[in-house]
């Protein structure tokens, strides 16, 4: 066991740490996040309803919209709008989960009566989920940091589900793809 002169320092380290965790998390613009994440949920509803324009301007699809409630560290509470779409009988419900995820800018699960699909803010040119961890020394402790890459062109992708992940690109073919199967079409 530690003697007690070594575990106050190794809390006064940890205390230290933590400061400059809320610091970093204090340097971001958390609205501007919110804000682009909603702007990006909004270039999502704008693709899907051009995918299916021939459908709506038909009647056969009909889509409508709800405010939900989100909830995220740093950013706080806000609103966010979940798209419904009825096709007959059967609904897919888009809901936005959120931006602060881990290898991604922002996650919408699809729903329907079959199943449940991810769609995911990713690069341009990603085939699956790549996370660079960096470590920083502070001392004698490297601790992991990971780091938002830069200038990444974020697209909208269908991630497969676990355990091998590949990102699929968002086109209209993939969409009908994706809706008969959670709907199971």
């Amino acid at each position: 066991m530690n003697t007690p002169r070594k575990n106050a320092a190794e809390f006064d380290e940890f205390v230290l740490r933590q400061q400059s965790t809320e610091i970093e998390a204090a340097s971001v613009d958390w609205c501007q996040e919110r804000d682009q994440w909603l702007d990006y949920l909004n270039v999502l509803y704008t693709a899907v309803e051009a995918f299916l324009k021939p459908y709506i301007d038909g009647g056969t699809i009909a889509i409508s919209y709800k405010d939900v409630l989100l909830n995220e560290e740093n950013i706080g509470e806000y609103t966010a709008r979940q798209m419904v779409l009825q096709i007959g009988k059967q609904h897919v419900v888009f809901t936005p989960i959120g931006t602060l995820l881990i290898g991604t800018k922002g996650r919408v699960d699809v729903e329907g009566a079959a199943g449940k699909a991810r769609l995911i803010l990713a690069d341009r040119d990603a085939q699956r989920p790549q996370i660079k961890v960096t470590v920083k020394r502070d001392g004698d402790n490297p601790r992991p940091v990971t780091e938002p890459p830069t200038d990444i062109d974020w697209t909208w992708k269908i991630a497969t589900m676990p355990p091998q992940v590949s990102y699929i690109d968002l086109t209209q073919d993939s969409l009908f793809e994706l809706v008969m199967e959670v709907a199971n079409g």
